[in-house]
């Protein structure tokens, strides 16, 4: 079954949620500044976001390891 590209955003979106968590706390714990913390994390993320984009359609674009579907 093929992936939509609103699966791939919504997909990305909710572990992009995830990750900008575990960063924002890790800066923290490190430099003590929430404001930092934040930024650091927002630009990250949306770097992430649409590098993770970029890879998800790639993969699916490519043959290996995909099994013909006989349905």
């Amino acid at each position: 079954m093929p992936s939509t590209y609103q699966r791939s955003i919504i997909k990305g979106l909710s572990w992009e949620t995830i990750s900008f968590i575990i960063t924002t706390w890790a800066v923290y714990l490190i430099y003590g500044n929430i404001e930092l913390s934040l930024l650091f994390s927002f630009g990250l993320s949306l770097v992430k976001l649409v590098l993770f984009f970029v890879h998800e359609r790639l993969w699916k674009q490519t043959r290996w390891g995909k099994v013909p579907y006989n349905g």
